[in-house]
């Protein structure tokens, strides 16, 4: 895990504190993974699944929040700042 400070600046957002945040969903995701659970997000809700070799993973939970995915691209802008994909 690592935080992209100048990407932080850009956005308005205190780096400890998105450093916090990281950290402890960092933490929450090895655990999940440690129990055989996928962390998955998309269309802006998450859920954790379990892959009981049937035809798609079992949903054990959805979670609270908004998360969304996408296929987890970036790039860089011309100012050097690390992107996501576009909508």
């Amino acid at each position: 895990m690592f935080i992209n400070e100048d990407e932080c600046r850009a956005a308005g957002l205190d780096p400890k504190e998105v450093e916090r945040i990281a950290k402890g969903l960092s933490r929450y995701a090895k655990q999940a993974h440690k129990l055989g659970l996928t962390v998955f997000g998309g269309s802006g809700t998450g859920t954790l699944r379990a892959d009981d070799g049937g035809n798609g993973a079992l949903v054990v939970a959805v979670l609270d929040g908004h998360i969304d995915g996408g296929d987890g691209g970036t790039n860089f802008d011309s100012n050097g700042l690390e992107r996501g994909e576009t909508a």
